[in-house]
């Protein structure tokens, strides 16, 4: 802590203070040393080495006030925070700084507007109920994970029928602009699911119903990106345009699935089984685990959730306004990637720009205090992080980015990616504290797991999606 300052601080309402500090001008005197020797590296003067040009010659370059400004610039955020901690004072983003003096031979004085932590106080865990949903397997489930089974291994048949939806055409498509075929809406011997909703269109509607050797002919709209007039070499950046493309369609076959027969020799083809029982039970286990850790997060979602309504607690604005910022900025990007504007979202959805903010910021809100309570969790619990911890999430980070733990250890480090994801681990460790401290209903005890990487993999990213949120 710096001694030498001189502070005060006035609240301006609940969760927002102003700071002010006075400061000698021998405390610049480390900040005023560096912006100096900085000055000397950079500029270049005849009969000098870099590092040897005279203050005397900076200041004529550059001019003293410029040094003195720059060093102050350099000297404010420790100043700042040495300031907080006299005052005992906890920010939660960062201030707005004014400086009132800063004239030569004077203490410096500035103001900074602060938004404060606000008191966090946890509701009683006593009082939170939550009733897990069931993971009982239903015969249901494990006859549709059959079914999707079956359709895997299913094999196509020529039929003689006309062509339903599910089923499969053989199809020659082309698709014309005036007199020139256009690529990459044309394909000779296409197999098109019926219903599927891939090609353009209109085209499910035109084959569904049809038999080999019908002709089709019908005119729609494609994205000019799909592509160009035959031999044209034309591309196309930025958003694409769309344009009419007379088609003809001539149908060659008709296909359906061919399921297999639900027996053992099917078992032996889908994982080396050697009876359909064995099949059932590994499917049975598999989908039980499955449940069991879909109820978990549920609950988890569930006990967040009441804990958030429990509490007595008012998100700052501040926190607000940059979550909002965060997540409008990512909304925006996943529509411009889809081809799409906010305003043309809205309007499919059936809802106005202003509706789709207003949501984002009451989400953004429940996020803040859902935040500041499991920090407050943390505190109150002790929470740590350990290496363990740490190592853990790393190697699962590696794992997913196909990348050496310690080379991401090192970049996560030198980023300041690290401290946020401690955070993280933190908040997760701090959901699962409150977990086993509120009334939770009907949760079946955990069982011994399967070794199943890709469902481990998702209850993983489950959890670390509800920690960030």
């Amino acid at each position: 802590m710096n001694t030498s300052l001189t502070t005060t601080s006035e609240r301006l309402e609940a969760n927002k203070a102003k700071l002010r500090v006075e400061v000698p001008e021998a405390s610049l005197k480390p900040a005023l040393d560096a912006a100096y020797r900085r000055w000397s590296n950079e500029i270049r003067v005849p009969g000098f080495r870099k590092g040897k040009v005279p203050r005397q010659l900076i200041d004529q370059r550059v001019g003293p006030e410029a040094i003195r400004e720059e060093a102050l610039r350099d000297a404010l955020p420790d100043l700042y925070v040495s300031a907080l901690e006299s005052e005992e004072l906890e920010a939660i983003a960062p201030p707005e700084i004014e400086v009132v003096s800063f004239e030569s031979g004077v203490p410096i004085v500035f103001e900074a507007t602060v938004d404060l932590r606000p008191e966090v106080v946890l509701p009683e865990y006593s009082g939170i109920t939550v009733e897990a949903p069931s993971s009982e397997l239903r015969d249901e489930d494990l006859k549709d994970q059959l079914d999707r089974l079956r359709d895997r291994f299913a094999e196509l048949e020529t039929i003689g029928r006309a062509a339903r939806k599910g089923d499969f055409v053989v199809i020659d498509l082309k698709g014309y602009r005036g007199e020139e075929l256009v690529e990459g809406v044309s394909a000779p011997d296409l197999l098109h699911e019926i219903g599927s909703g891939q090609g353009p269109p209109k085209l499910d509607d035109e084959v569904e119903g049809s038999k080999p050797g019908d002709i089709m002919k019908f005119t729609d709209t494609v994205g000019e990106g799909t592509g160009e007039p035959a031999g044209s070499g034309a591309t196309s950046d930025g958003p694409q345009e769309t344009m009419e493309v007379s088609f003809t369609v001539l149908v060659k076959e008709v296909k359906a699935k061919k399921l297999p027969e639900l027996d053992d020799e099917f078992a032996a083809n889908v994982g080396e089984f050697e009876t359909l029982d064995e099949l059932k039970d590994d499917l049975r286990q598999r989908l039980g685990e499955y449940q069991r850790q879909v109820a978990e997060q549920q609950v988890r979602n569930l006990v967040l959730e009441r804990f958030v309504e429990a509490a007595e607690l008012k998100a700052p604005e501040r926190l607000v306004d940059d979550e909002v910022k965060h997540r409008m900025e990512h909304v925006e990007q996943d529509l411009a990637s889809a081809g799409m504007t906010l305003e043309q979202y809205a309007e499919q959805t059936g809802s106005t720009e202003l509706e789709v903010r207003s949501e984002v910021r009451e989400q953004a809100a429940q996020s803040v205090k859902a935040e500041l309570l499991l920090e407050e969790v943390v505190r109150r619990a002790d929470i740590k992080v350990d290496d363990e911890d740490l190592g853990r999430e790393i190697a699962y980070l590696s794992a997913q980015t196909n990348t050496e733990p310690g080379e991401l250890t090192k970049e996560l480090a030198s980023s300041g990616r690290l401290r946020g994801l401690v955070a993280d681990i933190m908040r997760r460790k701090a959901l699962d504290y409150v977990v086993e401290q509120v009334n939770v209903v009907g949760l079946e005890p955990q069982t011994e797991t399967i070794d199943d990487s890709a469902e481990d993999d998702e209850s993983h990213e489950q959890q670390q999606e509800q920690g960030e949120n």
